[in-house]
């Protein structure tokens, strides 16, 4: 390669494809942090209802105790 023009396009081409390797390097990661930044956004949400539910669900399966052990008459029954 004594051709100095050969030698600069060789490095441009370098150049240019280490960028662009770059720069795609850059966006796909970027677009995982996203991806990743709305995934657990969702997951919060949807464990903050679920556990919600859950707490709803066993305040009402303790008020049912309770009426039945009052209509039972079961000593040692707390009422509220």
């Amino acid at each position: 390669m004594d051709n100095p023009n050969a030698e600069r396009a060789i490095k441009g081409r370098f150049i240019v494809t280490v960028a662009a390797l770059y720069m795609l390097s850059v966006g796909f990661l970027s677009g995982m942090l996203v991806d990743r930044i709305r995934f657990d956004e969702a997951r919060s949400e949807l464990l903050t209802r679920l556990e919600e539910d859950s707490r709803r669900v066993h305040q009402h399966l303790m008020t049912i105790e309770r009426q039945e052990s009052r209509e039972r008459g079961i000593p040692g029954a707390r009422e509220n």
